[in-house]
């Protein structure tokens, strides 16, 4: 519903005798009806056209004229005529001095109530309404994956609360300089805890946790500068590790070993992965998987080119063994790229190994 009054801030001069529009949901827009069509209105506002439903007007009120007062009375019973009733009423200034003076000093205002609301205009961008006392204040489109695109209007440092259709919490974040900023906690319909993270400058920066409605953590992870950057663990519902990867600058990473003692050397580390092998009249295709899941495959022609490759693995050594648990062949890999390959007799000593330079094997010496 928001989508459309995404645009409307304050009135301009041009529209001075605009309608007033109340939606459902509290928001105020005003502006010209210039056109309606299958149950949606066309409505000219000073940021451009706007098309509302006719099923999200609460309430529209009629542009109303300025009074007009009369010239040439006495001022202490000047006479004020609306164009629209044409009535007179005689006003004394010097009564209503008299009142003034009587009231008491006018309280503080209350704080500006600051909201926002997100819409999803396509399955590619979302759109987050931002808006001050029900008056829409700036727009923001986002990608998919949460990257800012564009902003319209100014959003104001503060604490933003979003809510459901029932009226309840949704969302209560901080933006601080125009964005997000420490704390966000999104909340289910029944007002338990969703998603706690933190940002900064925009950014997920440090634990991001999702729960379940009943409070049980069903995933957390770490964040850097928005990017995975630690351990993301996955739980089920008895709350054991289900699966757990380890990320650096949002790739997957073996998880650090302990530093080796002083003059001993360090131990080649041993990656999680596992790996399948199909045999082919070319060569041999592996397929591998990180916690139970695909992470990648590669082929190699029968004098161990790399003839396809795809996938994102960790770094370290991944061993192949035959049926029977025999070590037949181990992939070192750097950056997703195979390092090196290590051929081996089946259960035996080392036969050959191999280093790459572009995706042909160079036999070590």
């Amino acid at each position: 519903m928001k989508l459309f009054i995404y645009l409307t801030l304050f009135l301009m001069p041009g529209f001075c005798l605009a309608d007033t529009f109340i939606l459902n949901d509290g928001t105020k827009l005003e502006g010209d009806v210039t056109g309606e069509m299958e149950g949606v209105l066309m409505v000219q506002t000073r940021y451009g056209s706007l098309m509302i439903k006719k099923t999200d007007i609460k309430e529209q009120k009629a542009a109303q004229p300025a009074p007009v007062p009369v010239q040439g009375l006495p001022v202490s019973t000047q006479t004020v005529v609306t164009a629209s009733s044409q009535t007179t009423t005689a006003v004394s200034t010097e009564a209503a001095v008299a009142v003034s003076t009587a009231l008491p000093v006018p309280a503080e205002p209350p704080a500006p109530k600051l909201t926002f609301a997100t819409v999803l205009p396509s399955t590619s961008t979302r759109l987050l309404v931002y808006s001050e006392n029900g008056v829409a204040i700036a727009t923001e489109t986002l990608s998919a994956s949460g990257a800012p695109l564009s902003l319209e209007g100014v959003i104001k440092d503060g604490t933003y609360t979003e809510y459901y259709d029932n009226g309840g919490l949704k969302t209560v974040k901080t933006v601080i300089n125009g964005k997000a900023g420490g704390t966000l906690k999104a909340f289910y319909p029944s007002g338990a805890v969703q998603i706690e993270a933190y940002y900064l400058a925009g950014a997920k920066e440090g634990p991001f946790k999702y729960y379940d409605e009943n409070g049980k953590l069903l995933m957390e992870a770490s964040y850097k500068n928005d990017k995975l950057d630690g351990w993301k663990k996955e739980y089920d519902d008895t709350g054991a590790v289900k699966a757990a990867s380890y990320y650096t600058d949002d790739h997957l990473a073996e998880p650090p070993k302990p530093k080796a003692p002083a003059g001993e050397q360090p131990k080649e580390i041993e990656s999680s992965v596992t790996v399948k092998v199909m045999n082919l009249a070319r060569g041999e295709r592996f397929t591998f998987y990180l916690n139970g899941k695909y992470a990648g495959k590669a082929t190699l022609d029968k004098a161990f080119n790399i003839i396809g490759m795809e996938g994102e693995l960790p770094d370290g050594a991944v061993k192949v063994y035959t049926r029977d648990g025999k070590l037949q062949k181990e992939f070192i890999f750097e950056k997703s790229a195979i390092k090196e390959l290590r051929v081996y007799e089946p259960g035996g000593p080392l036969k050959s190994a191999y280093t790459y330079t572009d995706d042909k094997a160079v036999k070590k010496k």
